[in-house]
């Protein structure tokens, strides 16, 4: 779902509803969201965002092809053909504790 729009549980609940009904309904999608008066932009939408949660809350598997929470970057390829410096992070976590991540 969008970043930084708070979204309401009872409506995240009723498309979850909404999503799965279409599903067990038989009727196409189109045929649904005209039976309902929701746009199929609307539609779409929601099952998108509700899909990719359920993706993220429940791990991936990555034999199966579904989104995995984690994406591997080749920074350091990239930033080198580009004659950037390696990449570095560093996050202060407080009382003198630095947590330093080097790539590249």
């Amino acid at each position: 779902m969008d970043q930084g729009k708070e979204v309401r549980p009872r409506r995240v609940d009723h498309w979850r509803a909404t999503v799965e009904e279409q599903a067990n309904s038989g009727l196409s999608v189109r045929e649904f969201c005209a039976s309902r008066g929701f746009a199929l932009s609307q539609f779409y939408y929601w099952r998108r965002c509700l899909t990719a949660t359920e993706q993220l809350r429940h791990g991936a598997d990555p034999e199966a092809g579904t989104l995995s929470a984690f994406v591997e970057v080749d920074w350091g390829r990239w930033a080198r053909a580009r004659g950037m410096p390696p990449l570095e992070i560093r996050l202060d976590l407080g009382g003198g504790c630095t947590l330093t991540l080097r790539r590249g």
